[in-house]
């Protein structure tokens, strides 16, 4: 940059100077026009008059002074009138380096900038340390449904189920809101809703069938959500889930009071999802 702007400034200066020079020249010949035209005007006056003037002037004399003609005398004070003085040449070099010399000062500030650069790679380390414990706060949060819809026992079930604190509480609670939902199957919402509670429901089974068996390994456990959920699903048109249930239930050796059991569920939930396929 330093270069590029001492290249310009020495531009600026031949290109000045040169103009100076020529109009510098352009006032001499001018000058020197307007003196040759004042010259010859008197030179034509002059040789007019003196023919007249030698005609009729003479040369008196009083008491033996003789008076002589001035013409020669009036020539010389016309050429030194006429003459003009020449003017003198005006000084560029100065002023065109005290002009151009500001421009090269600002430079400096171009070097201090990527002193900011720092900060900016440090900001999206930062937004990357907070990510993860804005994540693991949100983690133990339940999600949150709108059941505007449900009926007063099953909201009570679902808020009882949140603020249990051990597995005998959770299932007793989620049994009660499967067992609503499966009641009130013929509208979609419950429906949909009961289905959702598949999943979180085979952990707190397993978890309850765990600690029951610890204390009496006799224990009998029904299998009544096991049914209500199977038939949510397979009226939610989740078949597949609906036969994963069933042989969960099969696995952990319970009935759903039928003759048939949940093997005959099973087959039961094929035929329709094989008519829903069609």
């Amino acid at each position: 940059m330093k270069e590029i702007a001492i290249i310009l400034l020495i531009v600026i200066g031949v290109y000045l100077y040169r103009r100076t020079q020529k109009a510098a020249q352009a006032e001499k010949e001018q000058a020197a026009k307007q003196s040759e035209e004042a010259q010859d005007v008197p030179e034509t006056q002059i040789k007019d008059i003196t023919p007249e003037t030698t005609e009729d002037v003479s040369t008196p004399t009083v008491d033996g002074v003789s008076f002589e003609p001035k013409l020669d005398h009036e020539k010389e004070m016309v050429k030194t009138a006429v003459q003009p003085e020449p003017e003198p040449e005006p000084e560029v070099k100065p002023e065109v380096v005290a002009k151009a010399a500001p421009v090269v000062e600002p430079q400096p500030v171009i070097e201090s900038q990527p002193e900011v650069q720092p900060k900016l790679v440090a900001e999206p380390e930062a937004e990357a340390e907070l990510e993860p414990k804005q994540e693991s706060k949100q983690e133990p949060k339940a999600e949150t449904v709108n059941l505007s819809w449900a009926s007063s026992k099953l909201t009570k079930a679902v808020s009882e189920l949140e603020q249990a604190s051990d597995a005998p509480a959770q299932h007793l609670a989620i049994s009660t809101a499967i067992a609503e939902c499966y009641k009130q199957r013929k509208q979609s919402e419950y429906v949909q809703y009961g289905a959702t509670l598949s999943q979180s429901y085979l952990e707190v089974f397993a978890a309850y069938v765990k600690g029951l068996k610890a204390e009496n390994p006799d224990a009998e456990v029904k299998g009544t959500a096991m049914m209500h959920l199977s038939t949510l699903l397979n009226d939610n048109g989740e078949f597949d889930a609906a036969i994963s249930i069933c042989k969960t239930a099969i696995e952990y050796g319970l009935t759903d009071g039928t003759v048939t059991g949940f093997e005959g569920r099973i087959t039961r939930i094929d035929k329709a999802k094989a008519k829903a396929s069609k």
